[in-house]
């Protein structure tokens, strides 16, 4: 469970990073992590079926709208005075991210596409790193979706491993 929860954590944690003010402050964001790895790894332990992974697969979700903030995200912010204020401006206005047994996804946006952030069955390393590319679509996705940018130029953006543009 600790490495599902942690790769969750850690893309969380990659949105806090892209803030000037918090970016530059490592020790708060890895306090925040520790914490929010913690409180998840609590509150999910009663719902952890390795062998039944769709066995209490709802109760382990990260949920992010522009209305709700997740409990557990908004209680490790304010256990190291990160506002929720901060956290809707970093965070995608719609964010879920699923924790299950030996698989993290997320969907950015209701009608976004359903990503695989990690697979256990392809792993070969117990350590959960998203590549550059990854996370560079993940945030300029994000990003794309805050500014209310339409579906039309979401579907026709170029990721480039060494640039990222919008085709209009």
């Amino acid at each position: 469970m600790k490495t599902e929860v942690t790769c969750a954590v850690h893309f969380l944690v990659n949105f806090l990073r892209s803030s000037r003010d918090l970016g530059q402050q490592t020790v708060r964001l890895e306090r925040f992590s520790q914490i929010l790895i913690n409180l998840v790894c609590e509150h999910y332990k009663s719902h952890w079926f390795p062998d039944k992974s769709f066995r209490g697969s709802g109760y382990r979700c990260l949920r992010i709208n522009d209305m709700l903030m997740d409990p557990l995200v908004a209680k490790a912010g304010q256990c190291v005075s990160i506002s929720l204020q901060e956290m809707q401006l970093l965070l995608p206005n719609e964010l879920t991210v699923w924790v299950d047994p030996g698989e993290v996804s997320y969907r950015i946006g209701e009608e976004g596409s359903i990503c695989v952030l990690y697979d256990g069955a392809t792993q070969t390393t117990s350590e959960t790193k998203l590549s550059a590319l990854d996370l560079l679509n993940c945030k300029m996705r994000a990003r794309l979706r805050n500014q209310n940018v339409s579906r039309q130029h979401l579907d026709t953006a170029d990721f480039n491993r060494n640039d990222v543009t919008v085709q209009a």
